[in-house]
């Protein structure tokens, strides 16, 4: 999480400028507070700060473009990785032993075209695979994932594919679960 510090108002009051930016970090924690669109193990994090740090924002626009280009670097190596191994197995369609045996370390920088691609092009949030999560959580400290949030993921999955009423001329609110909810007849 980030705050920006005003560093002044005109006396217009119209007018904002800032100086600063204040980063706060927290401890990455199992979630139970979103919803991913697969899987179970949300991220979350801890109730309070591990750490704090302050940026000009010229030194913040520049800590989050290198972070932004990592992440693009290493985007852009599993994308020629798995181009390799689509490539020897032709299109998935045959087996491949070395195939099997290539990792992210056998693409190199210089496979890599990270020049030719806008940093602030790449949209950064991406999804990411159950597995995936539960690896971020257990390298975070968590020791034990709550198999219940599954479930509970799941569910509220399933209820958000049902939504409004079986009404079609008229509302009967009688029947009408939208009416019974105390919405207006979807």
């Amino acid at each position: 999480a980030s705050i920006l510090r005003p560093q002044r108002v005109s006396a217009g009051g119209k007018r904002v400028r800032f100086d600063a930016v204040t980063v706060y970090y927290f401890p990455r924690r199992q979630g139970f507070t979103s919803v991913p669109s697969q899987g179970g193990s949300s991220l979350g994090m801890a109730r309070h700060h591990s750490s704090i740090r302050s940026f000009t924002l010229g030194e913040f626009s520049r800590e989050r473009e290198s972070k932004h280009r990592l992440t693009l670097q290493q985007h852009l190596r599993l994308e020629k990785l798995q181009q390799r191994k689509m490539k020897l197995t032709r299109n998935g369609t045959v087996q491949c032993a070395q195939a099997d045996l290539l990792t992210l370390e056998d693409v190199s920088d210089e496979d890599l075209d990270v020049d030719g691609v806008e940093v602030d092009d790449c949209f950064f949030l991406q999804p990411l695979p159950t597995k995936r999560r539960r690896a971020l959580l257990r390298a975070s400290g968590v020791a034990r994932i709550d198999a219940r949030e599954k479930a509970e993921l799941r569910n509220i999955r399933l209820s958000r594919e049902e939504c409004g009423c079986d009404c079609r001329l008229y509302c009967d609110p009688k029947h009408c679960g939208c009416s019974q909810a105390g919405i207006k007849c979807q």
